[in-house]
């Protein structure tokens, strides 16, 4: 006797795609923001940007299979159709993420967050404190300090492949700060510091 014709072909069918489907959205999610942070800042985080980058990798490889397999299968459209979620959800965490890093928000995002800090730094520098030793400014893990009254910029911790990137502040046009590196305006008195 034949127990597995008892079975609905749809339970038989749905079982792996379900479980996967939530789970794939759900890292492809956590990928994603894993590529915002990374590229938070000028310059990029390349130590969290490498193990994104993989995870990116593996996760499109296993998803290209995952999407193969169901196209061989005769009931391949009732499977997409089922498992919308499974199949629509990375992609479009793509394309959002992808265009946000285009644009520039995270940046942009990361440093409105800061802007308070960073405001109230540059001026208590202009006021005459001198810019001492900093770990952090806003939500900025500072590796190097230089600066005056006029002007001072600020190395971030772990930014840059071949380089390092930071802020400079300057409100009387571009910086003059002696240190190595060129400027690129950012917004108001602020400026994006690379050392190559």
């Amino acid at each position: 006797m034949d127990t597995t014709s008892d079975l609905s072909n749809a339970s038989r069918q749905r079982a792996p795609m379900n479980v996967s489907g939530r789970t794939w959205g759900a890292v492809a999610v956590l990928l994603g923001v894993g590529t915002i942070y990374a590229t938070s800042v000028p310059g990029w985080h390349f130590t969290w940007l490498m193990p994104v980058g993989a995870g990116w990798l593996l996760f499109g490889v296993g998803w290209l299979i995952m999407l193969g397999v169901v196209l061989i299968r005769r009931e391949r459209l009732i499977a997409l159709r089922r498992n919308w979620q499974f199949w629509a959800v990375p992609p479009l965490v793509v394309a959002l993420a992808g265009s946000l890093v285009y644009i520039g928000a995270p940046v942009r995002m990361r440093f409105e967050l800061s802007r308070g800090s960073l405001d109230h730094f540059a001026k208590t520098v202009s006021e005459g404190t001198p810019p001492g030793k900093r770990n952090w400014i806003g939500l900025y893990p500072v590796e190097y300090l230089e600066g005056s009254r006029r002007a001072f910029g600020f190395m971030i911790e772990d930014t840059g492949f071949f380089g390092s990137y930071g802020f400079a502040w300057s409100p009387n046009g571009e910086p003059d700060i002696d240190a190595p590196g060129y400027y690129r305006h950012f917004d108001g008195p602020w400026y994006i510091w690379i050392d190559d």
